[in-house]
């Protein structure tokens, strides 16, 4: 075990273990476990996507977990720590909607994730470059009242508009951060280019929204539109053709020999994560559904 084990990996660990913590305490105690499930996969896609902006685009701060000793690239190891920080604000905003605290808990968690940012920054194993702890003390509470609405809205069965909303960020947590990261970028399976403009990492980050914006859009509309299966093999088929494409102009680096099972496998986990996700929140009201695919059976 290296040293840096027990300087930094550690703090990261403890961080994960109350993050499952958290979400044992909500299965346990949540009158919809299905529910539950499926809002923190959406919750932790919102958290995810606002932290795309501000780790890659606008380089708030830098983690150093040191949990990945030989990554593809050194900034995977920075994300793999705001993971462990960003799965555990999901988990706490959905203990405290699930479990109805009372309002002053958001501002007392936002204390709480405040300590923790400054106990990181002591140790050396988080930086901030312009951020401010501050911002996290006030962003956390603001960030809880906005979920709580959610959680609100989908118990009482959301709008359509609204649900595919839901489906869509639960995909980003489903197939952005555990398909195509936690599997094939880091097995070195697959990756994307890192030239297509001067930062390596956001030209990366584009490659992989591309990506994900393409297979999770497509799917949802095959699903949701209820297509005839003529019209789904087409939607496969050019999927497939994009993939390729992709391929070719080295866009989607993928290792030799692995295009055809990589390409499967991205497609139809994409597919079955829409038919669980979309299961999991109890589908639209029948009545919108039936009116919806009347309207638009192709």
């Amino acid at each position: 075990m290296s040293s840096t084990f027990w300087t930094n990996t550690i703090w990261y660990i403890l961080l994960g273990i109350s993050t499952l913590v958290e979400l044992a305490v909500v299965m346990v105690k949540a009158k919809n476990r299905q529910l539950a499930i499926a809002f923190y996969l959406t919750v932790t896609g919102i958290v995810l996507t606002f932290e795309t902006t501000i780790l890659f685009f606008l380089k708030a701060y830098v983690y150093y977990p040191m949990i990945l000793k030989n990554p593809p690239r050194p900034f995977d190891d920075v994300l793999a720590g705001n993971l462990f920080s960003q799965f555990s604000v999901g988990a706490s905003a959905l203990l405290v909607v699930v479990l109805n605290f009372k309002s002053y808990w958001f501002f007392l968690f936002g204390l709480i994730y405040g300590v923790i940012e400054e106990l990181f920054m002591d140790l050396g194993i988080y930086r901030h470059n312009w951020y401010q702890t501050w911002m996290t003390v006030i962003g956390i509470p603001l960030f809880f009242w906005v979920v709580k609405i959610m959680y609100v809205k989908a118990i009482k069965r959301i709008k359509p508009a609204f649900y595919y909303g839901y489906i869509f960020f639960a995909l980003y947590t489903c197939n952005v951060i555990t398909l195509i990261w936690g599997i094939f970028m880091l097995f070195r399976l697959q990756d994307f280019n890192t030239t297509l403009i001067s930062d390596p990492e956001v030209s990366r980050l584009y490659g992989a929204l591309g990506h994900f914006y393409l297979l999770s859009i497509s799917i949802m509309l095959m699903h949701f539109l209820r297509f005839k299966w003529i019209w789904k093999a087409l939607i496969i088929l050019f999927l497939y053709a994009i993939y390729y494409i992709g391929y070719k102009l080295n866009i989607i680096l993928i290792k030799e020999g692995w295009f055809l099972s990589v390409a499967t496998i991205s497609i139809f986990w994409t597919y079955l994560s829409v038919l669980i996700i979309d299961r999991l929140y109890g589908g639209l009201p029948k009545k919108i559904n039936n009116q919806e695919c009347d309207e638009n059976k192709l």
